[in-house]
């Protein structure tokens, strides 16, 4: 079995904005008088996500509802900083947030992800997601019309670990023994080198790297490079996950 491991957001998909639009849209929505815009917002997300920490596992989350609480400081602080409103009342918005960013009104696949699939899907290759990303995104992914392409999608949100953590691609590679498996992402640290770390070949697509052994600009070009490539199996990540590696 051939197998992509597929990132989502930035390589297949994107959300205008992203979180920082999201919250602009709740608190000109739910904030009288205020006009903030996402570049307000920017400055208050550069940490207290889980992936800002790939390196520190989040296994004691155990459902969707328990990730947003935990993220919900980061947010309503934002919030709260950029219009200038109460902690409380913003924590209180904080579904709103969620609300927003999760309407799949504002999320978009790349023009080339659908001929991209259905020709590497010819040429019998399967597809799984894995991002780092909220615990909604099997849902996200199946709105957005990739379900007939997409066998599972594996979210950091649920698996407790990030990219570039080697315990996220061994989620994927425990639940599909027998492929081998090809990494493709437009993120240099967490997708291509967290897939060469677990001995996985990985292409970097759209966000161009000197360091990327390999570089695409578009997704229409990945089918002819793809043709023919057996990727390596890395068997050692199908093991039983290993106390130091989850950081028991």
């Amino acid at each position: 079995m051939k197998l992509i491991l597929w990132d989502f957001d930035g390589t297949l998909a994107f959300r205008k904005g992203m979180w920082s639009g999201a919250l602009a849209e709740v608190a000109r929505s739910y904030v009288p008088g205020c006009s903030a815009v996402r570049e307000d917002f920017a400055p208050h997300l550069q940490s207290g996500f889980p992936w800002h920490s790939p390196q520190v596992p989040h296994t004691h989350i155990t459902s969707g509802e328990q990730w947003w609480h935990e993220l919900s400081p980061v947010l309503g602080a934002a919030l709260a900083a950029v219009a200038t409103i109460p902690l409380a009342h913003a924590k209180q918005l904080v579904p709103r947030v969620r609300e927003t960013y999760l309407d799949s009104r504002h999320w978009r696949l790349f023009e080339d992800v659908v001929p991209c699939l259905q020709a590497l899907t010819r040429n019998g290759w399967s597809h799984v997601v894995l991002s780092n990303h909220v615990p909604e995104l099997p849902s996200l992914v199946e709105s957005l019309g990739l379900g007939s392409y997409v066998a599972a999608t594996f979210t950091s949100a649920l698996l407790g670990y990030e990219k570039p953590h080697p315990q996220s691609f061994r989620a994927v590679l425990s639940a599909f023994p027998a492929a081998r498996a090809v990494m493709v992402g437009d993120n240099y640290f967490a997708d291509i080198q967290g897939a060469q770390a677990c001995g996985l070949s990985a292409i970097l697509v759209r966000k161009a790297c000197v360091h990327a052994p390999t570089f695409h600009d578009s997704l229409a070009t990945l089918p002819e490079q793809l043709a023919g490539v057996q990727p390596v199996v890395a068997p050692d990540l199908r093991l039983p996950a290993s106390p130091s590696a989850t950081g028991g």
